[in-house]
């Protein structure tokens, strides 16, 4: 069985991540997609969404059934596109915008990129209208650049694009786009600490500390720096908590994770794994017939997270 395309020097481990992944039969390409062509690349928001629930997973990628965009993925990615902008505008001019610079580019880019999402999937406000969804964007941002940005540390790369494969001669990688990267001196430690930093804004629960240290993204991002031979000391996830059924008032929070080397080679063993499973679930059942469901316990299986829900077999039945 073949190696990892990307491997880390071998230190004192007794198996690389080349060889445990190499113990599971990867697939050299994965299915076509919807329009006949191949799917070149597994994201952490392909590979969750396939544990979550495989027939979820076959209805987006294979029949291309995307889900309509919500008032809260809406805010989602306009804070995002916002706090993306002022660190390309750190990063390219040696400092950052003020908080006006930032609001008036919020403002004046909402209705553009609102459009753009339009034409690429449905956008449905729905819990909230669009001035609403708006207001509560420009709040989340405020408090981002007041309270989260502050503690964050020096920018060294936004937006980043971060891919690997598992083997040589696949026919597809692993994708990623890493929101920020960090260096800050540690008093503690007294050393440089480096960052992975994921910014989210959250209405229902926020991620704490048992969740962070589970969480598959963490894991992909900070075993694809590994690859790299440029590791990351922690991953972040920088939140900032609206208002809603969870809580009255807005509120920020910082959770920081690590994972060990045995944990990188897990990661990387679950993607090599999912990878095979896509391979066999299409080989069986192909593009048309139902893949398996989410567990009925889950969160995902449920009307209000799952725009299938009530016609999948495994939702609401048939």
């Amino acid at each position: 069985m073949s190696d990892l395309a990307i491997a880390p020097a071998r230190a004192a481990e007794a198996f690389t991540a080349a060889e445990l992944a190499a113990r599971i039969p990867i697939p050299t390409r994965l299915p076509p997609r919807y329009d006949g062509q191949p799917l070149r690349h597994l994201s952490n928001s392909s590979y969750t969404l396939f544990l979550a629930c495989p027939e979820a997973w076959r209805r987006k990628n294979l029949l291309g059934r995307r889900p309509a965009k919500t008032a809260a993925m809406t805010i989602g990615s306009r804070v995002d596109d916002a706090v993306t902008g002022y660190y390309e505008h750190w990063l390219a001019h040696g400092e950052p915008l003020t908080l006006d610079e930032v609001l008036d580019r919020y403002e004046s880019t909402w209705s553009g990129r609102l459009e753009q999402d339009q034409q690429r999937q449905a956008v449905v406000f729905d819990e909230l209208d669009e001035p609403t969804t708006r207001e509560i964007g420009r709040q989340a941002l405020t408090l981002t650049l007041n309270d989260v940005v502050p503690a964050l540390g020096m920018p060294v790369a936004v937006q980043r694009r971060l891919e690997f494969t598992l083997a040589p001669g696949l026919q597809w990688s692993v994708v990623g786009y890493l929101d920020l990267e960090t260096e800050r001196f540690d008093p503690l430690a007294e050393e440089i600490v480096r960052e992975v930093v994921d910014y989210k804004v959250k209405g229902g629960n926020a991620i704490n500390q048992p969740t962070a240290d589970r969480d598959p993204q963490a894991g992909l991002y900070l075993a694809g720096r590994w690859l790299e031979r440029q590791p990351a000391d922690r991953f972040l996830f920088a939140q900032v908590l609206r208002p809603g059924r969870k809580r009255k008032t807005f509120a920020t929070s910082l959770v920081h994770t690590t994972r060990t080397i045995g944990q990188h080679r897990a990661t990387l063993a679950r993607i090599a794994l999912a990878a095979s499973q896509i391979d066999a679930y299409y080989q069986r059942f192909g593009p048309d017939r139902p893949w398996g469901f989410a567990d009925p316990t889950s969160w995902k299986c449920a009307a209000q997270y799952c725009e299938h829900y009530l016609t999948c077999p495994g939702g609401a039945g048939l």
